[in-house]
């Protein structure tokens, strides 16, 4: 954000952050040439290449570095983030580079200046704000020439990243409409989806519904469960990813009242240089944890003292230090205005359950009735508005401008007579606006510097010896589980945190102690961490049990493969009860009601009463006229179907419309394709994430 300053100062260009990612990878040279590295550390592989852990951490310090070129600090949050971001970069990297050097795709530098500001712009730059010419409001490509050749000069390590996004985000472009253009429909499919279309069947059926017999009636034994278990355990249901049980004490770490003082004082004694800065932006950009430097209105928020500083503040003038919610700020003026305000209530009928506006204009007009004899608006509020935020105020909102509302609602409530009641539909519902009163009022627009309100180090510190103090007198978690009961802690459990988890479960971004906690060679089980740091607390974990990748134990699966055991037993059931029986003999015995299907296909395999069942349908498709099935498994119960007639089928000439009907659903289908095709490599790239094992 300092950039920004910056560049305010030398130029009228604004320094955009476009799209947000920024890594800088060696994907290609940057129009012609492949990037490699030599093996190193083990992170992790794509189609059985390693990634050594030097390349990934030499591309995490140059997005670091760039973001701090352009006054982006990089806190542990974002550090995280960072390193997401140029792991997926690096994988997507590896991936897309393969298939690009199979079809020899590039991109010119006519290309990449054509994508920038000639005649094929890309939506970025042409929707982007800071390249229309003030004048005309027009895209002025000149803009962007100007903003890429000032980046090359003051900022080269962001220039490169934006030219490597900029470059292999044309490059993807290029592949998937490549992909895109070689999908059709040829004739052999369009014939199938004639056959699966016009192939009809119509059947009688019966079926035991697996409902219709309750689990806890179907006796399952440990040798049943271990039999499904051994004939199936290689499925990839079984594979596990490592995972650990975790126990942790939280230590919070709030701000005292000294340290609220420490910093009201240090802002305080920005207030003479801020009155005295010839640049406002810069000076909230260098100084503001929020490094915000354009103007805004200034909220007074029932501060009583700030509306004073509004009624007599002129440009120039500094107020507070002030407290707004978790923050003290500063703010100066730097414009001063009036505007018209008004103050109303309303009763809102809500269209969000999708009920007819004619409905809820006739219900309004039935409350308007009611109010108008009985003078009870606020009672009426109370009845029936369907808006949250002015239901505990009587329906009131106050001081607001045209521009705080809806077109609607706001032509009510300043053009309207004050006390008069009006029914005005807006997109929100019907409302029931009463104007309550209108003034003229002065605005004042203010940049501001604000300093978050945050624990001190001596409060940190403080903190962090009583969580030390704790780790070391519990020395293991049978320890630990005894002094937070005798501390009065709150002691927590994570159970199966997967080794690459960004998070255990309760502590945001603590993805340290999900690393601590899958270190097989220095953390064993019952072992205590120090105390680690995560945001605004202190937190200390202990290892309960860890679990290695590969096939789940039975003990662990056993109670998740039972539906799937009682399944099966019901099949066996059904299909023994229902052999050799005429559909009419097992609606008897089994008191089941005979149904017709009419004239399903395998396109449209839904039976009455029993939703899709395509197996069964098929497998009607299969027999003669006049037969009668041996029972069928399908998704709902057991069937036996009696086939009635089949719709005769025969080859045609074409198959345009059936051709056509299949293109269009495909087309309909890549509205996310991109992500589609990057999914189905990614998949087949057989990628492997070492990173936990590592830090």
């Amino acid at each position: 954000m300092a950039a920004i300053g910056k560049i305010r100062e030398q130029s009228t260009l604004l320094l955009i952050v476009i799209g947000g990612a920024m890594v800088a990878f060696v994907f290609l040279d940057f129009f012609t040439g492949t990037g490699a590295s030599q093996p190193d550390r083990y992170v992790g592989e794509v189609f059985g290449e390693e990634i050594n852990m030097i390349d990934y951490e030499r591309r995490v310090e140059a997005y670091k570095q760039s973001m701090a070129t352009v006054g982006q600090p990089v806190t542990a949050q974002a550090e995280q983030q960072i390193r997401n971001q140029v792991w997926n970069e690096m994988i997507q990297a590896r991936i897309m580079h393969g298939e690009l050097s199979k079809v020899g795709m590039r991109i010119s530098r006519d290309e990449f200046d054509d994508i920038r500001f000639g005649e094929n712009v890309r939506s970025e730059f042409v929707e982007g704000e800071n390249f229309q010419n003030p004048e005309t409001g027009q895209f002025d490509p000149q803009l962007v020439q100007n903003y890429f050749a000032f980046l090359q000069e003051q900022y080269p390590v962001f220039y490169e990243n934006q030219v490597t996004r900029i470059v292999n985000d044309r490059l993807y472009e290029k592949y998937n409409n490549m992909v895109k253009r070689g999908i059709h429909v040829n004739t052999l499919e369009a014939k199938d989806e004639y056959y699966r279309q016009e192939q009809k069947v119509r059947f009688n059926f019966v079926v035991r519904e697996f409902s219709s017999v309750a689990d806890s009636l179907v006796d399952v034994s440990e040798n049943d469960l271990k039999a499904f278990y051994n004939e199936n355990k290689d499925d990839e249901r079984f594979q596990r990813d490592a995972t650990a049980d975790l126990k942790y004490v939280t230590f919070p770490v709030e701000p005292t009242e000294d340290d609220e003082e420490e910093l009201l004082e240090d802002l305080s004694t920005l207030v003479p240089e801020f009155k005295a800065a010839r640049n406002d932006s810069i000076f909230a950009l260098k100084y503001g944890d929020s490094r915000q430097g354009t103007a805004v209105r200034l909220q007074t928020d029932g501060d009583e003292e700030l509306k004073a500083f509004v009624d007599t503040a002129g440009e120039g003038d500094v107020a507070g230090p002030f407290r707004r919610g978790d923050r003290f700020i500063i703010a100066k003026v730097t414009e001063v205005d009036n505007e018209e305000q008004a103050s109303a209530r309303h009763i809102l009928l809500s269209n969000q359950s999708g009920t007819p506006s004619e409905v809820l204009k006739s219900r309004a007009d039935s409350i308007v009735k009611v109010i108008r004899n009985k003078k009870n608006f606020e009672e009426m509020v109370t009845l029936f508005t369907e808006d949250p935020g002015s239901k505990a105020t009587g329906g009131k909102y106050e001081d607001f401008n045209r521009e705080a509302m809806v077109t609607e609602f706001s032509n009510a409530a300043f053009d309207r007579p004050i006390g008069s009641l009006n029914v005005v539909e807006t997109d929100f519902g019907v409302h029931i606006v009463e104007p309550l009163g209108r003034k003229e009022a002065r605005v004042v627009k203010v940049i501001e510097v604000d300093s978050r309100i945050r624990p001190s180090n001596r409060t940190f510190n403080e903190v962090y010896d009583e969580a030390n103090d704790f780790s070391l007198t519990a020395e293991n978690v049978k320890g630990m589980e005894t002094l937070a009961t005798e501390r009065e802690y709150t002691l927590k459990e994570a159970n199966k945190v997967r080794r690459g988890a960004m998070n255990v479960p309760g502590i945001a971004r603590s993805v340290d102690a999900v690393r601590w906690a899958h270190n097989n060679d220095e953390v064993k089980t019952g072992q205590l961490s120090e105390p680690f740091e995560f945001d605004n607390k202190i937190v200390v974990v202990g290892l309960v049990e860890r679990r290695s990748e590969g096939l789940a134990p039975f003990e662990d699966v056993k109670d998740d493969i039972k539906p799937d055991v009682i399944r099966e037993k019901k099949v066996a059931m059904f299909t023994e009860d229902l052999q050799g029986k005429s559909l009419t003999e097992a609606s008897e015995e089994f008191d089941l009601t005979p149904k017709l299907a009419a004239n399903v296909s395998e396109k449209r395999p839904n039976l009455p009463g029993m939703g899709s069942e395509p197996y069964v349908v098929g497998f009607a498709l299969s027999l003669a006229e006049g037969t009668v099935s041996n029972p069928v498994e399908g998704k709902k119960g057991v069937y036996l179907v009696e086939v009635l007639s089949k719709t005769a089928v025969e080859p045609r000439e074409e198959y345009v419309a059936y051709r056509d009907e299949l293109e269009e659903k495909r087309k309909n289908e890549m509205v996310n394709y991109d992500a589609g095709v990057y999914k189905a490599l990614k998949e087949i790239a057989n990628v492997k994430d070492e990173r936990a094992k590592v830090y």
